[in-house]
């Protein structure tokens, strides 16, 4: 096996549809391949240090996996983390794209590897839910890692999947019938005011009329809520999002739904389809419509799920959280694992555990008590999350 190391994406260009064919080969998400990847280092790496690691048997491309390593200071305490790219500040869990008989051999290689660089703490995740080797990967590294350093393994949060069927139909006919009376009522509702819902994705001559008008929508329908919608919380979410929708619609990767009634647009989906997998980022909805019997998520929902069967994704990665309505909409949850890795010299796991403590309490005073109960019930408009606090709160 041959390890090849780079420090930028130039170097790989060449190499990009090798390594998206890669990615999807072995079942990986839309976050790790080559140019999301190389957009979200071009808006969130400065000042970090990056490290493309490739895995090559007899020439054959076997294992990506792309990591940083930076420096984080929190208070009088600071740590050198080593992360995989894509895993802070925009929303992404990972399926590790290495082939499943080499995983073992590949950790051991990283292992050997990486042991030459001076890091503190080295988090593996968010792993996704319906990773196949998930429990392989944490053996591997038990394997390797656990002489010399602690290898800690804990589930953070979960996520929402959703297995689909061949047909619309039959998706909506494994739902509640109490589900199934509410879609029916609000298409029974809009259909007396003008024809059955239209679907268009983006093309390249609306690409960007649609994709401004599913921000504005979607910033709208959170400032009514009091909230900034993920434009609003997370720093540079448009300029990335603008920048890698269009580089993966070049790619026909990017869903950019929109719905309308009539002259009237719904709302908007946004997602992207990788293999079989589709993802779905976040949606916009309709602040005009407020007929109590008309469910403007469930149809756009709907519609969405249509589109998304008729081109044969069998998967919807519905991304993180436990939200009730995707549940009794036949969604499951899985866990989101992470893994932590720090060397077992003393002084390093004290700095570490001091480190961890204190993003804890920045994680429980910023974000959960300020950030979510108290600043939306204030009347001035919030300001995008802390760098700091997305930055540490993996650690938590």
């Amino acid at each position: 096996m041959k390890v090849e190391v780079y420090d930028n994406f130039e170097e790989l260009q060449k190499h990009q549809r090798e390594w998206d064919d890669f990615v999807e080969s072995v079942g990986g998400e839309i976050f790790l391949t080559y140019d999301w990847c190389r957009v979200w280092w071009k808006y969130y790496g400065k000042n970090r240090d990056l490290r493309l690691f490739i895995f090559r048997d007899d020439g054959n491309l076997i294992g990506i996996l792309p990591i940083f390593f930076e420096r984080i200071w929190l208070g009088p305490v600071f740590v050198r983390a080593v992360k995989i790219v894509g895993s802070d500040f925009t929303l992404a869990q990972f399926s590790l794209p290495i082939q499943k008989r080499y995983l073992t051999e590949t950790i051991r290689r990283l292992f050997e590897t990486i042991s030459k660089y001076n890091w503190d703490i080295m988090h593996i995740g968010p792993i996704a839910g319906l990773y196949n080797c998930r429990n392989d990967l944490a053996d591997a590294f038990n394997k390797f890692f656990s002489n010399s350093h602690s290898v800690m393994i804990r589930n953070k949060n979960v996520q929402t999947y959703f297995e689909l069927p061949d047909s619309k139909e039959v998706y909506i006919s494994r739902l509640t019938k109490n589900e199934r009376k509410k879609i029916r009522k609000s298409y029974k509702r809009i259909s007396n005011e003008s024809n059955k819902p239209i679907r268009q994705l983006a093309s390249k001559e609306n690409f960007k009329h649609f994709f401004d008008e599913f921000v504005q929508m979607h910033t709208l329908f959170w400032k009514e809520s009091s909230k900034s919608g993920h434009f609003g919380d997370w720093p540079h979410a448009y300029e990335f999002h603008r920048d890698v929708a269009e580089k993966q619609f070049k790619l026909n990767r990017l869903r950019l739904l929109k719905v309308q009634l009539g002259d009237r647009v719904l709302g908007y989906k946004y997602g992207y389809k990788l293999g079989s997998k589709h993802f779905a980022f976040l949606d916009a909805r309709s602040t005009h419509i407020n007929d109590p019997n008309i469910s403007i998520g469930r149809i756009l929902f709907i519609e969405n799920i249509e589109t998304i069967i008729a081109e044969g994704s069998r998967y919807m990665d519905s991304m993180r959280g436990k939200y009730e309505h995707k549940l009794r909409l036949g969604g499951k949850l899985f866990p989101i694992r992470s893994i932590y890795i720090f060397p077992k010299k003393l002084s390093v796991s004290l700095r570490v555990s001091l480190f961890r403590a204190l993003a804890s309490f920045l994680n429980l005073c910023y974000y959960r008590i300020w950030y979510c109960r108290i600043a939306p019930k204030l009347p001035f408009r919030r300001r995008a999350l802390w760098k700091i606090w997305i930055r540490t709160c993996e650690f938590a």
